[in-house]
């Protein structure tokens, strides 16, 4: 509908114009016309094909591209809004738990969304330095029945991360690493599991390694009591006492 107004517009001056000329041919065949009144002409036939041509460039050859554009690569769509546009405006600000309250929301709508759950654990151990609600978080996520082993895998790979990395639970992590190689022996998910497991268990071994050397060089703390020096005869030398004041 907004095309029809300046087409019709277009075509107006066009038939102007026309009628124009066929007037100045009519006025060149009589000997007697008035030089004056074909400049006029002339004139006004030059300006309406300014304006003309500029009524087309402005308005028509942006819709006849837009139209081919549409027509030869990508027909007119709508354009979908991500589900993360909130989450992103949020974090954007400043808003942190805004941003994790965002997310997830998008996580409860697809709990298949794994990029919004990876942001809320990042936003709660990186930015707000709360470890526990992420991994709360993440176990929550886990009970997913229908949730894919590669991730479940995934998800528990972040909770070893919380757990190492921010909450310092060896324990926990390493239960977790062995969980993911028991459930999907003979899988990447598997291997990745049992190479991290290992690295864990060096780092691990290296700490009580390190505490043990400490502690058998520090020291005995225990206050040495100096033995009475032995006399000529073989006998202590007997300690002087206190007088008793009267």
């Amino acid at each position: 509908m907004r095309v029809f107004p300046r087409v019709l517009a277009v075509v107006i001056m066009l038939a102007a114009m026309f009628l124009l000329i066929r007037h100045v041919k009519e006025l060149t065949a009589v000997e007697d016309v008035e030089m004056s009144q074909l400049v006029v002409y002339y004139v006004s036939i030059l300006g309406l094909a300014a304006v003309t041509a500029l009524v087309s460039c402005v308005s028509l050859l942006p819709l006849l591209g837009e139209f081919a554009g549409n027509f030869m690569f990508t027909p007119n769509e709508k354009i979908e809004r991500s589900p993360h546009h909130d989450a992103m405006a949020k974090l954007a600000a400043g808003d942190f738990q805004g941003a994790i309250d965002e997310y997830r929301a998008v996580f409860e709508d697809d709990p298949e969304d794994l990029h919004a759950a990876s942001e809320v654990v990042r936003l709660y151990c990186e930015k707000l330095n709360e470890p526990d609600p992420a991994a709360d978080f993440l176990v929550g996520a886990l009970s997913y029945a229908e949730r894919p082993p590669e991730d479940a895998a995934f998800l528990s790979q972040r909770l070893v991360d919380v757990c190492w990395h921010h909450q310092h639970d060896g324990i926990r992590a390493r239960a977790i690493l062995i969980k993911i190689a028991e459930d999907m022996p003979e899988t990447r998910e598997g291997a990745n599991a049992l190479h991290r497991l290992q690295e864990i268990d060096r780092i691990m071994n290296q700490e009580v390694y390190l505490g043990t050397e400490a502690t058998s060089e520090a020291p005995d703390p225990t206050p040495t009591v100096a033995e009475p020096a032995p006399v000529a005869n073989g006998e202590p030398e007997p300690v002087a006492e206190k007088p008793t004041e009267v």
